[in-house]
């Protein structure tokens, strides 16, 4: 075979691959394809049982924080936890991410929002236990990202986890 065959035949089988991609990408199958399952059900605490690989990132306030380099502490406002909650919904979906739990009751617990990364649509949790405030009225949250798939974010649920909690910060600011 000819070096000008083989290479037309490897461009033409590229081109092949490329449109799969793209027909299982932008048509949502690929979302069928990578399942996100259940959400994780993390127990938040000091002693929280961690995955012993880093696909992960968690928020909590001081006095909930596991010690662990994949941590950052929470901020907490001087608010309503509805206040609270309808901000962290109402930005999830800058940072890709769609919620997944019923919130009509309108009382505090858990969220669940469901992330999916751009190209390749891997999915991710992010779980948050809201915390209501024993003393005062600030409010809080504990909060766990992880990947569904894979042994490493390669940084992806931290990243998004400071820029979604940065515009939190920003609009409850805005709020108050």
């Amino acid at each position: 075979m000819s070096l000008k065959r083989l290479a037309m035949v490897a461009i033409w089988g590229l081109l092949v691959l490329a449109g799969i991609f793209v027909t299982v990408r932008f048509t949502g199958l690929m979302d069928h394809m990578l399942p996100a399952g259940d959400p994780p059900n993390m127990t938040f605490g000091r002693d929280a049982d961690l995955p012993n690989v880093p696909n992960f990132f968690l928020a909590c306030p001081a006095g909930r924080l596991p010690d662990s380099d994949r941590a950052m502490q929470s901020p907490s406002f001087a608010a309503s936890v509805t206040t609270l909650t309808e901000v962290l919904i109402e930005t999830a979906p800058d940072h890709g991410m769609t919620l997944m739990t019923d919130v009509s009751g309108g009382k505090a617990g858990r969220l669940y929002f469901l992330a999916r990364s751009a190209v390749f649509r891997f999915p991710d949790w992010v779980e948050i236990e809201l915390i209501l405030p024993e003393t005062g009225n600030d409010v809080a949250f504990c909060l766990f990202a992880q990947s569904v798939y894979g042994r490493d974010d390669f940084g992806q649920n931290e990243k998004r986890t400071r820029a979604w909690l940065a515009d939190v910060e920003a609009r409850m600011g805005q709020n108050q």
